[in-house]
């Protein structure tokens, strides 16, 4: 039996509708508010909803069907919204909160038609979902008896990973399309995926209108009691649109053998060319993992990628990081200026990670690839198109589905294919390498170059059109010119690094080498270095000694200065150097001892030579306790112990 969910403020209304839906043979559960309904959708599954827009005191209605497409159990159950009004507005509200039909009340009298083609609808995704599970399981196992597991970069695998769960869907389990058709052929009814493919509000028109010449409603109109599928046509371009072409299937809503519901038919549509795309993907794909594992790891990366954990202080990182917050929920391509090892590709996963789609993120090295490759990387091969073609292969701006394709060091794209980039930027649409026939695509570009874009263009080494394009850019700095960001960032790799050990910390003197070194790597070297000094400590304390040997070789005159020890004060009598108190007669004659670590004013001015009488001095006031002395002047043991030894004091 179907189980319906209905959500309505008003008691009577509800009331009504249970009724009713109880008589045509559903099961109803009915709750006033969407904190109900969230509550009841965790503890159980349901086959259909349907939500009032004005439901009980809390969520709208709008927004509990976003909830609702949020929480796993429910995400594939048909919900419909109705609405008192049926303006344009509120329809792609709607629509953009994920509904799959939207109501005005007028509709209300053939709601049963409607809910009975959905209910059907549901009963034929979950037969194609258990049989896709079971072709999962023996998919796996043939290729795990064949060849075992493959083996690939972790971040080639992980975007192929993100890639062959989402078109797997694609391929075996979610049209791309429904509709509700009457018998005088007008869509009574659409869901998001049809009006993307039409791209308009259906509800209302005729199918002869929408798909002219195709064919479309009279195969529709053909089908009186038993399913029909097979119907291929083509819808042409528009602008900003390549042309598609679809897949019809058609089934009428029966109440009894032979008899029609009203004339009401459910016409499912399939894209041709990403369920190509997507047979291709699942074929090259050895190895992919669970859907669920996958959902807890985006979630994961959404937070470690989220704007907030781009560090530091400073003004140049909070006006990136408000940048990235209003670019990441957007489609529109963006350009990263900065140089080598500045962030730009963690940047770009923040960006990614900040869209609400859920395709994966693939990074392409435009610098590190023949224009050969690069093409063929980027827009995909048919093969034979050249000498290692020998299969046909999607580029990544299909493979990423409505993800993001990463291009790093952007200018060193070759001429030919700056060109063949704006094309298919431009037209939404790629060819393939070797091909001459055009496949939508819905991919972002995000792109990255240490280069100025615009001298670029000047000299005629970048396509002006296609740098036009990037209009949205966040420019990163070098780190040397955040130098109140390298205590944060240090403080940050520290915890990343370092997890095992929450009280690791970095001596002052360490923490002085990184603050004063220049960082031509910039945050990518910093992140090595503190890497690096996690792994060479073996206490809570990194000390200047773990320190890659450029920092240890420079010349710290501030760290020496603060443990110098202060000379005799003198003052000027007369323009003459003495001493403030009337020294006793016999240290006028020279006779009193010297202090252990006191500096006289016939010492040499050099600084390793203050360093070594501070070191004495130390010793001296601790009655010779080295640990203790390595405590007063904020040292290591270890530390301590190297310049005990380079001064050769005992």
């Amino acid at each position: 039996m179907t189980h319906v969910l209905v959500v309505d403020g008003e008691s009577a209304t509800r009331l009504v509708l249970q009724s009713r839906l109880r008589e045509g043979g559903y099961e109803v559960s009915a709750v006033e508010t969407g904190a109900q309904a969230l509550t009841l959708l965790r503890e159980r599954r349901f086959d259909l909803i349907l939500i009032d827009t004005a439901p009980g005191a809390g969520l709208s209605g709008v927004e509990l069907c976003r909830r609702i497409k949020q929480v796993r159990p429910s995400l594939e159950t048909p919900t419909l919204l109705v609405h008192k009004g049926s303006s344009r507005e509120d329809a792609v509200r709607a629509f953009d909160a994920g509904c799959d039909a939207y109501l005005t009340k007028s509709d209300m009298p053939v709601l049963e038609p409607i809910l009975r083609g959905f209910a059907r609808a549901k009963h034929v995704f979950d037969e194609l979902r258990v049989r896709t599970h079971v072709l999962e399981q023996q998919v796996q196992r043939m290729s795990s008896e064949r060849n075992g597991h493959g083996h690939h970069e972790a971040e080639s695998h992980n975007g192929a990973v993100g890639a062959a769960n989402v078109w797997r869907d694609i391929a075996i389990a979610k049209p791309d399309g429904v509709l509700l058709v009457d018998d005088e052929g007008l869509v009574r009814m659409s869901d998001r995926g049809a009006q993307e493919l039409f791209g308009a509000i259906l509800d209302g028109r005729a199918l002869g209108a929408l798909a002219p010449s195709s064919g479309l409603e009279a195969f529709v109109r053909d089908v009186h009691s038993e399913q029909r599928d097979g119907l291929r046509f083509d819808l042409p371009a528009k602008p900003g649109r390549p042309s598609r072409s679809l897949l019809a299937s058609v089934a009428p809503i029966v109440t009894r053998p032979g008899e029609v519901a009203d004339g009401m038919r459910v016409v499912i549509l399939l894209d041709v060319a990403r369920r190509r795309l997507a047979t291709e993907l699942i074929s090259l794909q050895e190895y992919t993992l669970p859907r669920a594992e996958v959902a807890v790891l985006r979630q994961a990366a959404r937070f470690a990628y989220g704007s907030s954990n781009l560090v530091g202080p400073g003004a140049a990182m909070t006006r990136i990081r408000e940048r990235v917050r209003d670019l990441g929920p957007s489609n529109s391509h963006v350009l990263l200026q900065g140089p080598v090892g500045s962030g730009r590709q963690h940047v770009a996963r923040a960006l990614h990670f900040g869209a609400e789609h859920n395709g994966p993120f693939l990074p392409i090295a435009c610098a590190s690839l023949t224009p050969e490759h690069l093409e063929a990387e980027l827009f995909g091969q048919v093969k034979g198109a050249f000498a290692d073609a020998v299969v046909d292969r999607p580029g990544a701006l299909q493979r990423a589905g409505r993800g993001t394709v990463y291009l790093a060091d952007v200018e060193k794209l070759p001429a030919a294919l700056q060109a063949k980039l704006l094309r298919a930027l431009r037209d939404r649409a790629v060819v393939r390498a070797g091909a001459e026939r055009a496949e939508p695509i819905e991919a972002r570009v995000i792109a990255s170059t240490s280069a100025d874009l615009t001298e670029c263009v000047d000299r005629g080494d970048f396509e002006g059109e296609l740098a036009s394009l990037f209009a949205q850019r966040i420019v990163l700095p070098a780190l040397r010119e955040r130098p109140e960001d390298l205590r944060a960032l240090t403080e940050h790799f520290l915890r990343m690094f370092g997890s095992d050990r929450p009280q690791l910390t970095v001596s002052a003197e360490a923490l002085a080498a990184i603050e004063s070194y220049n960082w031509p790597g910039n945050v990518q070297e910093l992140r090595a270095c503190v890497e690096r000094a996690c792994r060479a400590s073996d206490s809570d304390l990194i000390e200047f000694e773990h320190l890659p040997p450029a920092l240890r070789d420079l010349n710290l005159e501030f760290a020496v200065r603060e443990l110098m020890p202060a000379a005799s004060p003198l003052h000027i009598v007369s323009g003459v150097a003495g001493a403030h108190d009337e020294p006793a007669h016999g240290a006028r004659n020279g006779s009193r001892a010297r202090a252990p670590g006191e500096v006289g004013n016939d010492d040499p001015i050099n600084l390793d030579h203050y360093e070594m009488k501070c070191l004495e001095r130390a010793l001296a006031a601790t009655g010779g306790d080295k640990l203790a002395a390595a405590r007063m002047l904020k040292v290591g043991k270890s530390t301590l112990y190297r310049k005990l030894k380079r001064y050769n004091i005992a």
